[in-house]
């Protein structure tokens, strides 16, 4: 396929080499067969995945043949921009073959990054102790242990230590394991393992929220092309990559939902099987809010909120002394705050569609400015609905990539808001 360096519209590709590699060295073109391509991200998942959809007339199943045990390597990019969508990728799936002429079929492949291969194969048994960020990084980078990682490592020092036993866990189970009982410097226990294309992450949440440069400022409006100060009109491309296609809201807000998980509060009842000692601890949402760091100034909840730490009580085994030279190594004294936290992270989604450009990641902060859904006067300055406008994280992205055209639907979410229930602002 001919690429173009140029960019004319928002949502310009180049789908520049989609190639199917055997294990054998045997290689072949399938560019012109593809006709649409997607790759899946999420936050909240270890691997990037994927779907081809392929339009073979060359027999290319038996011409392999295609057994399970392909890679597809690729390289697609926005004309101009940097950071294409490229590598190699392992076909574990073929789905929804149908004949669709004499000598033609259609089908999906479907693809994820070469390491889940490794987690796939890989099973520990060994006690793994000390800080949790060196385990972690320990179970990405280990030939032995873990998953073996040459790409780029982006991991975020904790303060605490932790020991425990990998009963037979793969290295991802392991890595979440140790991301459910992580810290940082913060004191923010919000810690997620996650590939993008800028490599493999083990970083708080709370690191996304305040680390981040804000990569786009979308905006949801009429907008069409900008008028020319001597008549008629012309297309702005930034502008039109800043517009939003379409947007869903699946849910603005679910109060039972918020209480029933602990965001707001809840109360822990704790016992140490060696010390038999026994304890009780209850966790404010409101309370801890001030001391962490937010994406958006204030707060999701009112003070004025009908909430009981009763309203979820949980138990927590310790095992203080479980190991020689540690103390209590469960994550009982701030499983409350994450639960909270991950529950923040999931309680505020909106969905949207934007024009494609490949340089967009899931664990990118962006901006949205939306409108009030009101009568406006035409002295009206200020129209910015500040309970959904704000600062976000994209969690989870779809890359939709055609011969004509490359879309993104992005999953993005917030824990705070632009404007404070309380009324002071």
């Amino acid at each position: 396929m001919q690429t173009s360096q140029v960019l004319r519209t928002a949502g310009d590709v180049n789908i520049e080499k989609i190639q199917v590699v055997t294990p054998n060295g045997l290689f072949q073109d399938i560019t012109n067969q593809v006709i649409a391509i997607q790759v899946f991200e999420d936050l909240f998942s270890p691997f990037i995945t994927g779907t081809l959809v392929v339009k073979d007339s060359l027999d290319l199943i038996n011409m392999f043949p295609f057994v399970g045990e392909e890679f597809v390597e690729m390289k697609i990019s926005t004309p101009s921009l940097k950071n294409p969508i490229e590598g190699k990728f392992y076909i574990f799936k073929m789905t929804n073959r149908e004949m669709v002429g004499d000598r033609t079929t259609v089908y999906e492949l479907h693809f994820i990054t070469q390491e889940a291969l490794i987690d796939l194969n890989k099973r520990l048994s060994k006690t793994l102790s000390g800080k949790c960020s060196d385990i972690a990084n320990t179970l990405m980078t280990d030939k032995t242990l873990g998953l073996q990682l040459s790409r780029k490592i982006n991991l975020e020092e904790t303060k605490n230590n932790t020991k425990f036993v990998s009963n037979f866990w793969n290295p991802v189970r392991c890595l979440n394991y140790v991301a459910n009982t992580s810290v940082n410097k913060n004191g923010s226990p919000s810690y997620v393992f996650f590939e993008n294309r800028a490599g493999f992450n083990f970083v708080s949440l709370e690191s996304l929220y305040t680390n981040n440069d804000v990569m786009e400022e979308f905006v949801f409006d009429n907008y069409q092309r900008d008028d020319r100060a001597g008549g008629g009109s012309a297309r702005n491309v930034a502008e039109d990559f800043r517009r939003i296609q379409e947007i869903h809201i699946p849910t603005a807000f679910d109060y039972m939902d918020r209480i029933r998980s602990g965001l707001y509060g809840s109360k822990q009842y704790s016992h140490d099987l060696t010390t038999k000692r026994f304890g009780s601890k209850n966790f404010d949402m409101l309370q801890s809010f001030q001391t962490d760091k937010h994406l958006n100034p204030y707060a999701m909840a009112a003070k004025t909120v009908i909430y009981r730490y009763a309203s979820l009580i949980t138990t927590a085994p310790k095992y203080h002394g479980n190991f020689s030279g540690f103390g209590d190594v469960t994550n009982s004294n701030f499983i409350q705050k994450r639960v909270s936290l991950m529950k923040q992270a999931d309680a505020s989604k909106i969905q949207i569609l934007v024009a494609g450009r490949t340089d967009y990641t899931v664990g990118q902060k962006i901006i949205l400015n939306l409108n009030r859904m009101e009568p406006f006067q035409t002295n009206d300055t200020d129209t910015l609905d500040r309970i959904f406008s704000g600062a976000y994280i994209v969690g989870a992205i779809n890359h939709y990539i055609d011969r004509e055209k490359h879309e993104c639907t992005m999953e993005v979410f917030k824990e705070s808001l632009l404007r404070d229930l309380d009324g002071k602002k």
